[in-house]
């Protein structure tokens, strides 16, 4: 079954709006061009999950020794982590989606593990994870103290603040906003573009051959957007 017959199976079966379908084929059409490579911590291991038309909320708890997950959905193992899939899941991709319209699910992570994130009209709160993943089409996210991201937001927004102190890091939007918030000993480079819309880039030190450099520049950030607005401010800058 391909993405737009996945689509138009979800809308018969009322799981997303027409409204939702309709931004959801048209991040089918969306191609962002290609970025450098992104880099996780080494040993991080991983959490999946399939979210259609719901809201997930991912936090760090560091008083946990596995990753737990709320009611509706359990975890089973993959080759490198888990994957979180509806309770009593028997296979089959529309099977392994998670969320319904207005479903709510939480997510907790203990320390060394990050979220691997397929949505679609999907709503994504993440707080204090090591690293966020993946891609989201049609959805708004959240960020709060998340230390690594590699994502791809195809029509929505983000909005939150990043610690990132080294390794690469990348974000790809095609369709909306990005808002972010570099938090106290976030140490990185940063390099943005944007196609068609506003930025605003403050309280990095300007450089040459990159939109700023915060400290000692430990972190490369690379942040693409096609078509809406980014704007990166420093703490306390």
């Amino acid at each position: 079954m391909s993405e737009r017959e996945r689509i138009e199976a979800l809308l018969r079966a009322g799981k997303i709006t027409p409204q939702e379908a309709e931004l959801l084929l048209l991040a089918l059409e969306e191609n962002p061009e290609p970025q450098g490579p992104a880099s996780s911590p080494g040993g991080l291991r991983w959490v999946r999950v399939r979210l259609t038309a719901g809201r997930l909320e991912a936090r760090l708890d560091p008083q946990l020794s596995t990753p737990q997950v709320g009611a509706g959905a359990e975890l089973l193992p993959v080759e490198d982590g888990l994957e979180a899939v509806p309770t009593g899941w028997e296979g089959g991709f529309l099977g392994g989606v998670l969320g319904k319209v207005g479903r709510s699910l939480e997510l907790r992570l203990p320390e060394g593990w990050g979220l691997e994130i397929d949505g679609k009209a999907a709503q994504v709160e993440a707080k204090g994870i090591a690293f966020l993943k993946g891609r989201v089409a049609a959805g708004n996210l959240e960020l709060k103290a998340v230390e690594g991201l590699d994502l791809e937001l195809t029509a929505g927004n983000l909005e939150g603040s990043l610690l990132l102190r080294e390794g690469q890091h990348r974000l790809r939007v095609s369709m909306g906003n990005a808002e972010l918030f570099l938090l106290s000993g976030s140490s990185l480079r940063l390099n943005a573009n944007v196609s068609l819309g506003h930025q605003e880039i403050r309280g990095l030190h300007p450089e040459d051959g990159s939109a700023g450099l915060l400290g000692e520049g430990r972190a490369r950030l690379e942040v693409w957007v096609r078509m809406g607005n980014l704007g990166v401010q420093a703490e306390g800058r």
